[in-house]
């Protein structure tokens, strides 16, 4: 059978800018690739939304969306789970969720509202079958977790292949060996934690593509479909989706036609005046327009580090008139590191919380996480679900669950 893998479209990233649309229209495409390619199933590795409580106007989105694989010609193919064969239209779907769509066990994530609607299965610690002619694939599931439990609950899942059939492992968590950092908040599996015996652990959460071979098994990055960081792995691979056949299971790379271009550059300085800087500044902006073949737009990455002329200050590299001349050329990310010392550390503890794509409710839990080690609460506790009763001013039954943990 073909198997089409399509990862991370953060459905609603940016759905209140000039990017809004991006996101869909990417996703729209990777649909119709897998359609296209007479895929008989499709496999979602984690952030299908952007968001843990997508807008009305996303969910909008979305139904559009899966409304392509739902009424597409349906593939002679059998889901089975625990032997039972499930309903479905089109092509089926399997999803597990992402760090991006976590909620705790007291709310529903909105791959569950999408599994109920019939437009996907859903699977988180478990399995399905997907069964045609004489063939089974079993496609396993680790929807992502909080980075820093994240090795210790795949340790008690423990998953295991099936025998006499093909397994494919999907998860959702960053992989030590991928990232810059060893802080064990951002990170705590490597590649010698992967399941071993499968046949292909996919992983999406890392958007760049990748394929790399581990003792026990092979792992695939598909990458995602859209950037929502400006990284520099990202500037250098394409987006798209991944084609699987699972005889061999050989994978085929296929891009999107129409992808927006991420140029990434680091200008290094010394002894500068602000002229010299503002003019390679300039050229290197019209240098990486020039070089932009999409019809969008372009994302322009730019990091300029070093040390300025004696008595000069950051300030005094204003960047604003450069960029007035390229506005509306293209989306700019722009980087000034020519501070004092003490400056510049904050600016890299600010960095690094950047790595670790954590929202503003992540940071809240890891330093609630940090203030409870201090008290009586032991490791125990669930502050993940505690923070979302919270956060979802669900006070009752908030202090109804520390009375509970208190009695204990």
């Amino acid at each position: 059978m073909k198997i089409a893998v399509i990862s991370d479209t953060h459905l609603g990233f940016s759905e209140k800018n000039a990017r809004k649309d991006e996101a869909l229209n990417n996703a729209l495409e990777a649909f119709s690739l897998a359609i296209e390619n007479n895929a008989d199933l499709i496999l979602l590795p984690g952030d299908v939304f952007d968001s843990k409580i997508p807008s009305l106007e996303t969910w909008s989105k979305v139904f559009y969306l899966f409304n392509l694989s739902r009424k597409a010609k349906k593939p002679e193919i059998k889901i089975l789970q625990e032997g039972r064969e499930l309903d479905f239209d089109g092509i089926p779907v399997i999803a597990i969720h992402g760090t991006h769509e976590i909620r705790t066990k007291d709310f529903r994530n909105p791959l569950e509202v999408l599994q109920s609607a019939g437009f996907l299965f859903y699977i988180h610690a478990n399995y399905l079958i997907a069964e045609k002619d004489s063939e089974k694939v079993a496609i396993h599931g680790f929807g992502g977790v909080p980075e820093q439990k994240a090795l210790d609950v795949l340790k008690v899942y423990n998953p295991q292949p099936l025998p006499d059939t093909k397994n494919i492992f999907l998860m959702h968590q960053s992989i030590k060996e991928f990232l810059p950092t060893d802080d064990e908040m951002a990170v705590t599996i490597s590649m010698s934690n992967l399941p071993k015996d499968f046949d292909l652990v996919i992983n999406g959460h890392l958007h760049w593509f990748a394929e790399k071979l581990f003792e026990g098994g092979r792992l695939l990055m598909p990458g995602s479909t859209i950037v929502t960081q400006m990284k520099k792995f990202e500037s250098e691979k394409q987006k798209g989706i991944v084609l699987i056949n699972s005889l061999t299971m050989l994978t085929a790379f296929l891009p999107l036609s129409k992808q927006r271009k991420l140029f990434y550059e680091k200008i290094s300085f010394n002894e500068a005046f602000p002229d010299e800087i503002l003019s390679k500044f300039r050229e290197k902006i019209q240098s990486f327009l020039s070089e932009n073949s999409s019809d969008l737009i372009p994302l322009i990455r730019i990091r300029l580090k070093g040390t300025l002329a004696k008595g000069l200050t950051q300030a005094d590299v204003d960047l604003q008139k450069v960029l007035q001349e390229f506005e509306g050329k293209a989306i700019f990310s722009i980087q000034k590191d020519f501070s004092s010392d003490s400056f510049k550390k904050k600016i890299q503890e600010l960095r690094e919380l950047h790595k670790t794509k954590k929202s503003v409710s992540a940071l809240g839990i890891e330093l609630l996480v940090k203030n409870l080690s201090e008290t009586a609460f032991d490791s125990a506790f669930d502050v993940r679900r505690f923070f979302e009763l919270l956060a979802e001013e669900d006070v009752d039954k908030a202090i109804a669950f520390l009375e509970k943990k208190e009695e204990k």
